[in-house]
């Protein structure tokens, strides 16, 4: 009898620990993107050559928590100047200090969170176009909260840039659960443009294979050798995915 409630113990255990999901402690502090240099070299290596990592605070703008990491709304002050890693991953001072087996669970990795908004919330505190619904932008936040739920997405404008996060909310993309990190990396070493993690037309195919590996066929004759998804799909680099009026 004792064996089975062993083993029924740990069995719940074992469920629970599946269940769990990464969050970001609320006392938890960030420690800048040099101590994170301190286990992943690698990953940091790779993102030093994105355009993230090069991308500078701009100067005298209205908007000055883009392009930065931890803006606080009460003191106006970022924890550190440009979209470094604790940008997208949260702030990393439980998972710094957390025991080995426990440090999953105290970051954030984007793609990963098990709903489209808390993925997108990632990328939308550059990638969006919003107003709070607490008052004047920016939100507290950190990667793992949900900030579509705190923000009021503006609508699409032609040649807006950087809403690219409300083009996709809109689409049936993001109906069948495909976010930002579906398509490009932070840290890729894949080497096309856009941190794609692959060329568009492999990209598109893990999907849309058939249309993919026909272009040809799919367009009627019309592609060019060179043409790609994006021609049609993403006109202006649009997120929204039309589908063009001939089809």
């Amino acid at each position: 009898m004792a064996a089975f409630l062993l083993a029924s113990l740990m069995g719940a255990l074992a469920v629970m620990a599946q269940d769990a999901k990464p969050a970001i402690p609320p006392d938890s502090t960030y420690v800048r993107s040099k101590t994170c240099a301190g286990c992943h070299k690698d990953q940091l290596k790779l993102w030093g050559a994105t355009l993230h990592a090069k991308q500078e605070p701009p100067a005298g703008t209205a908007e000055p928590w883009i392009y930065v990491t931890g803006w606080d709304p009460a003191t106006k002050q970022p924890a550190e100047a440009g979209v470094a890693c604790e940008a997208c991953h949260g702030r990393g001072k439980a998972h710094v200090t957390a025991e080995k087996d426990e440090r999953k669970l105290k970051i954030i990795k984007g793609g990963a969170l098990g709903s489209p908004a808390l993925d997108v919330s990632i990328c939308a505190q550059c990638h969006a176009r919003y107003t709070s619904k607490e008052g004047d932008p920016p939100v507290a936040f950190t990667p793992g909260d949900d900030l579509l739920a705190k923000i009021n997405l503006l609508p699409v404008q032609d040649g807006q840039k950087m809403q690219q996060v409300n083009e996709l909310v809109g689409s049936r993309h993001f109906e069948k659960g495909t976010v930002c990190m579906t398509c490009h990396s932070a840290h890729t070493d894949a080497g096309v443009e856009h941190q794609l993690r692959k060329p568009v037309v492999e990209l598109c195919g893990g999907c849309h294979a058939d249309q993919a590996n026909d272009l040809a066929a799919h367009t009627k004759g019309q592609a060019k050798a060179d043409d790609t998804c994006v021609m049609c799909h993403m006109p202006n680099g649009s997120h929204a995915f039309q589908k063009p009026a001939s089809q």
